[in-house]
């Protein structure tokens, strides 16, 4: 990933971790706590993802690397919380499930997102 498509997806991550946040607190204004509860979970995906990406960045990591090591967590996190979903489902914790769907859908847009600076040559 090139420094320009780097800034990019950060500026990304950043900025639809904010917008979630903003709605998390338009939810608690509401009195929808449980909403905003997974907006939350939501919203830290994101931020955990532009962490790992910009330690990456500030480490000085490879540009192949940087890339590497981000599919690598993203594989990883889609297979846990996949996992975590099917033994919630298993269970019948219908909370759990909806934590693990909240995680997996914010992962999907994130890799979309990811995928799609990747085809972009900068």
């Amino acid at each position: 990933m090139k420094p320009a498509q780097q800034e990019t997806f950060i500026n990304y991550l950043q900025q639809r971790a904010a917008a979630i946040q903003a709605d998390t607190v338009r939810l608690m204004d509401d009195h929808r706590a449980d909403e905003a509860n997974f907006e939350k979970i939501r919203a830290n995906i994101f931020q955990i993802i532009k962490t790992i990406l910009t330690t990456a960045v500030v480490r000085r990591e490879p540009e192949k690397r940087q890339e590497e090591l981000l599919v690598y967590r993203l594989n990883l996190f889609h297979d846990t919380w996949n996992a975590a979903l099917e033994k919630a489902q298993a269970h019948g914790d219908q909370l759990r499930v909806r934590q693990e769907q909240v995680k997996l859908e914010a992962l999907e847009e994130i890799r979309k997102r990811f995928e799609q600076l990747r085809e972009v040559e900068v």
